[in-house]
């Protein structure tokens, strides 16, 4: 019977990071899985030396041209061979029991099709990355699922993968359209997976930050594509324009209390100037 875990790992510029995400695979209490490394673009060189290491088993190594992380992951999927897939950044770590406890869940329980667990930051921030419970309307709110979880790969095919034409939330979206077909979802309530916030400010992660107005469209985007889902989770555009101006009205409410006001000028001044300089 078909257990295996197939850990697909895009790879752009992850020189500095590389050994040290696979030392965090090769490290697992569950050793039944293989690794597909999808070179998006980048030199060759470390990915050569690597492939040619017999430390590394079931090792496979594709190159393509550079089309970002959706695309090396989709292109990592066509070439696996597991029941399950994990998707694994070429900077990011996983504890030693995390393919244990995540197949675990998924093996036992038939209905669940998507397991994560707690995650941390490393490296310019040390802290607990806060995943709100899932629950679907919160979900479509604010995604709360990382890229790193165990699924199965008939059902990454049943969505199409990653959408292609997305810059950014496409996780979210891909997440999205699983939940959307009826998948269920379950959180280890453990530290089990690490997400590097690189020091280097040419990360990803750091340099999508402050581009809000890539960030709204694509969102808006996936809002579209997933309009009905949306409408029969109670957040069509009429409730979503609601909800935003009974915030207005309570924020209004809540800020002109005279206590407030002064407790702001006098504790909060930055606070204060950007609230009520008007």
């Amino acid at each position: 019977m078909n257990e295996k875990i197939s850990i697909i790992i895009p790879y752009y510029k992850g020189e500095d990071y590389i050994h040290e995400t696979l030392k965090s695979v090769y490290d697992q209490t569950y050793q039944d899985f293989e690794v597909i490394i999808v070179n998006d673009g980048s030199e060759r060189a470390i990915l050569d030396l690597i492939e040619t290491n017999e430390a590394f088993k079931n090792l496979k190594i594709i190159h393509q041209e550079n089309q970002g992380q959706s695309s090396a992951r989709n292109n990592g999927v066509k070439s696996a061979t597991g029941k399950y897939i994990l998707f694994l950044d070429c900077d990011d770590l996983i504890d030693k029991t995390f393919l244990e406890k995540t197949h675990q869940i998924l093996s036992k329980n038939k209905e669940v099709r998507i397991c994560y667990t707690k995650g941390k930051f490393f490296e310019k921030t040390d802290k607990e990355w806060v995943l709100q419970p899932f629950n679907t309307f919160d979900f479509l709110i604010e995604n709360c699922i990382p890229i790193t979880a165990l699924i199965y790969k008939e059902d990454f095919e049943k969505v199409s993968g990653f959408d292609t034409q997305l810059n950014y939330y496409e996780d979210w979206d891909f997440w999205i359209s699983l939940v959307e077909i009826g998948i269920k979802v379950h959180k280890i309530d453990e530290f089990l997976f690490f997400y590097r916030i690189r020091n280097t400010t040419d990360s990803l992660t750091n340099t999508s930050i402050d581009n809000s107005s890539r960030l709204s469209d694509n969102f808006f985007e996936i809002y579209k594509k997933h309009y009905t889902f949306y409408k029969q989770n109670g957040l069509d555009f009429h409730n979503i324009m609601s909800l935003i101006r009974e915030n207005k009205k309570y924020k209004a409410k809540y800020y002109n209390e005279w206590y407030r006001k002064l407790i702001y000028q006098f504790f909060k001044p930055k606070k204060y100037q950007k609230i009520y300089k008007n």
